[in-house]
Formats: structure tokens, C-alpha cells, sequence
């Protein structure tokens, strides 16, 4: 856990460094906003302690670009003026929290505790809830073929393996259960491939020595060394930069790494699991991604297909939300209508298992909690409405001393009315007649005491 103290005052900065070097803690002290901003390009902290008056600019503008780089990191911004509604903003745009000074040592190691508590707590949370191996349940025939595929890596150490498909379908969720299968000795790794800066990337991935460059106090292990004797899950690799794709390759081919700064080699065993949503193959013609490595990385590839091909997994999925969205909420456990689950079934999902898993929890945050079941009326209407409503005739609109609202309800009433009496009250002939869908029908229908 690195902590930085941005701060011109040499014997504030100096006197924290002192103390929290003493706890173990790996300290940096930078004066001015040039100077971060040069520290950014090459390291990430864990926390910050941010003075809001720098020799060169205020500190306050340069939260969002430390959250911006650093998203998990935490910021505490340190002011001297006790100004209220910098604090608000300071808050407003994520930093962690603040000090007035002059502050005592002791509530800046309190500080110190509580946000280190809640970096790990976060990382708890996120391992718990990616960890769900339920999250993959579905007994259709295309995620039958992935379990048993993903089953039989289970063996192999040095493997590598390609997870493809629409963003949601759950290929770290794959990947996890991967390396909970094969028992394997070291951590679970993951890295997003477009959230590092490309700068930072190689150190990252690779580490560096001690000297490797301005900045480098230390030696630092890259998180391919962390991943030793486990799994490496290296997400989004389609927006891989072409110049560490070769590195990388090599890193492949040869299962060795050699930090940023060192002549001397590091020989590494793991599982590589690499995951896109992206036409890799396209990217290969269009010669942003390396051809040589794509037939490196792809060695087992493993297609996730996107939900609205899983058929009746929709329904098995949406129940297990349900349940655990109602155990978490401490509600009642409500059932859906057979209504719901032809809506369900019929959705086109295009954020796939994610999609469905938020709307769940946004169904059982704004339902009516006396109830249940889960209605029509509880869904959110563009789930409902394939096809706009027709313009209503002119003639039809006139009521003299009606409000608006009430008209257009009347006017919807009867044409929903003429529409059933037309089709001898066959609801999908009638949808169709009035160009919506035959679940916005029924909604309406509700609406309208039609029903």
C-alpha cells in the first residue's frame, strides 16, 4: 500500500512520511501539482493526501484526474481555510474525505486505517460477488457445452485459454470458475486491459527495478509475477496497445517475464485466460491486433453465448436474482406472472446476464412490496413497447374542459376497446391492430380496468 503526501509545507509532508514509514507503509512526498502529474504517468497510489493550495494550482482540480487514473484509490483532501462548501465539492467529485489543518498526527493515521479498510473491504465485496458460480447456471445446451469445456481445463496449469462473447455474458465469471476448479496454489489476477493508462500498462503487467526510471524508489513485481502458480485473467485484451503485444507474445511463448529495468529473467506458471467482445479476427486484417498472438492466446477458445440464445436459463437466472436480490433487500420473496416470463423469454437482453441481474434489483426497488407477484405493471416500459402508438385522429382528441392527460387517457381507452371488439377480443390481433406489442397491450389493459 503506497501513500503519497502532495503538500509544499517540507515539515507537515516530512513529519507524515516519518510516521507512516514507521507503520510500514511506502511513503512519497510531492510539492507541486507538475510533479504529480509526472508521478501519475508512472506509478498508481493507494491513497493520497491532497493540500487544495500548491504553489502551482489548486489541488482540488486534480481529484478527478487522480480518480480518473487511480479509480480505487483514496483521496483526502487537506485545506487550511475550513471552507464548507470546498469540502462539499471536494466530496461531491469522490474524494474520500478531509482534514483541517493543522490536524494531529493521530487523525491522520486514523485516516490512514479506515481508508486501507475500505480498499479492502471493496476488493472483499467485488471477489464475493464475481465469485458467484451460480451466476453460470442454465441447463440449455450451449452452456452445458461451456461448463463441461470450462471442467476440463481444470487439470492443466500452463494453459491458455480465449473467452469470447457480448459484453454481460459472464467471462470473468468464467474465468473464476476456472481457477476454483484447479485448485491452484496462487491468486486470481484479473486485469482490465482499457482501464490502465497505456503508460502504465507495461509496469503494470511486467514490474520494474529499482531504478528502472525517475520515480522507481523500490523494486515492484508486475502482476503477471503476482499471478505465479495461478491465474492470469487479462480482460478486454482486444484493446491490448500494439507495442506490448509483443511482449507480451514473447511472455507466452517463452512463460518468462524480465521487469522494466532488469537484465535477469523470471521464470512464471500459470493459467492465462484472456477475454474480448471484440471480432479479434477483424482486428487481425485490420492490423491493430498482432496475428501471431491471436493464434497464441487462442489456443482454447470458449464462446459465451449471449442470453437471449440461453431460452428458459432466462427464467432460472432471473430466479436466482430474485433471491438474491430479496435476501440482500431482507423482502419477501415475490414470484413472476406467466405475463412477466413471456416478456422475459422474449426480450432481446442486450446487456445480456448484467442487464437482467439490474433489472431485477430495479424491479424489486420500486415494486409495490404488499404484492406477491411480479406484474406487468412493474416493468419498465421499454421492455413493453416494440412499436410507438399510432397518432390518434384529430376528431377524436376534441373534449371541451378536459385536461390533456385525461383526454389522451380516454382517447387510449376506447381505441383499445374498438380494437378488442374488432379482433373478437384476441389480444394479439388487437396489438397488432394498434401497432404495440401484445404485453404493452395487457399493460394497458391494467391500466385501464380493462382487464
Amino acid at each position: 500500500m503506497s501513500i503519497w503526501i502532495v503538500d509544499d509545507e517540507t515539515n507537515l509532508a516530512g513529519g507524515l512520511k516519518k510516521a507512516f514509514e514507521k507503520k510500514g507503509y511506502s511513503v512519497k512526498c510531492i510539492p507541486t501539482i507538475h510533479e504529480l502529474q509526472e508521478a501519475l504517468n508512472t506509478e498508481i497510489p493507494s491513497l493520497v493526501f491532497l493540500d487544495q493550495c500548491l504553489p502551482d494550482g489548486n489541488g482540488l482540480d486534480m481529484l478527478p484526474i487522480i480518480l480518473k487514473i487511480a479509480p480505487r484509490c483514496r483521496v483526502v483532501m487537506m485545506t487550511a481555510f475550513g471552507d464548507s462548501s470546498l469540502v462539499v465539492r471536494a466530496i461531491r467529485q469522490g474524494a474520500y474525505n478531509y482534514l483541517d489543518k493543522p490536524f494531529p498526527l493521530d487523525a491522520a493515521m486514523n485516516m490512514v486505517t479506515r481508508a486501507f479498510e475500505s480498499i479492502r473491504l471493496q476488493n472483499q465485496a467485488e471477489v464475493m460477488m464475481a465469485d458467484e458460480s451460480n451466476l453460470l447456471l442454465g441447463s440449455s445446451p450451449a452452456m452445458e457445452k461451456v461448463s463441461e469445456t470450462l471442467s476440463k481445463l481444470a487439470p492443466y496449469q500452463d494453459v491458455t485459454v480465449l473467452l469470447t462473447g457480448e459484453s454481460g455474458t459472464g467471462k470473468e465469471v468464467a474465468a473464476r470458475m476456472i481457477h476454483r476448479a484447479s485448485n491452484c496454489q496462487g491468486e486470481f489476477v484479473a486485469v482490465n486491459c482499457s482501464a490502465i493508462p497505456e503508460a502504465l500498462l507495461e509496469a503494470e503487467l511486467f514490474g520494474y527495478a529499482k531504478g528502472a526510471y525517475t520515480g522507481a524508489d523500490s523494486n515492484k513485481p508486475g502482476l503477471i509475477e503476482v499471478a505465479d502458480k495461478g491465474t492470469l485473467f487479462l480482460d478486454e485484451i482486444g484493446d491490448l496497445p500494439l507495442s506490448l503485444q509483443t511482449k507480451l507474445f514473447r511472455f507466452i511463448d517463452q512463460r518468462t517475464i524480465r521487469p522494466l529495468g532488469s537484465t535477469k529473467e523470471k521464470k512464471i506458471s500459470l493459467k492465462l485466460i484472456c477475454a474480448t467482445c471484440l471480432d479479434l479476427e477483424k482486428k487481425v486484417r485490420e492490423e491493430s491486433f498482432r496475428k501471431d498472438l491471436y493464434f497464441r492466446i487462442s489456443v482454447i477458445p470458449i464462446k459465451l453465448p449471449p442470453l437471449r440464445e440461453r431460452g428458459k436459463d432466462i427464467l432460472e437466472l432471473a430466479s436466482y436474482f430474485l433471491g438474491d436480490c430479496s435476501k440482500r433487500m431482507n423482502r419477501p420473496l415475490p414470484e413472476l406472472t406467466e405475463e412477466v416470463q413471456e416478456v422475459f423469454l422474449s426480450y432481446p437482453w442486450p446487456g445480456n446476464v448484467r442487464e437482467l441481474r439490474n433489472m431485477i434489483e430495479r424491479i424489486l426497488i420500486l415494486r409495490s412490496q404488499a404484492d406477491s407477484l411480479v406484474r406487468l405493471a412493474d416493468l419498465p416500459m421499454e421492455m413493453l413497447d416494440a412499436h410507438p402508438v399510432g397518432l390518434v385522429p384529430e376528431s377524436r382528441v376534441v373534449a371541451p374542459g378536459a385536461s390533456l392527460n385525461d383526454t389522451i387517457d380516454r382517447v387510449e381507452r376506447e381505441l383499445i376497446t374498438a380494437a378488442l371488439a374488432k379482433c373478437g377480443g384476441n389480444r394479439t390481433q388487437a396489438a397488432a391492430e394498434l401497432g404495440i406489442s401484445r404485453f404493452s397491450l395487457i399493460r394497458r389493459m391494467q391500466r385501464h380496468g380493462l382487464e
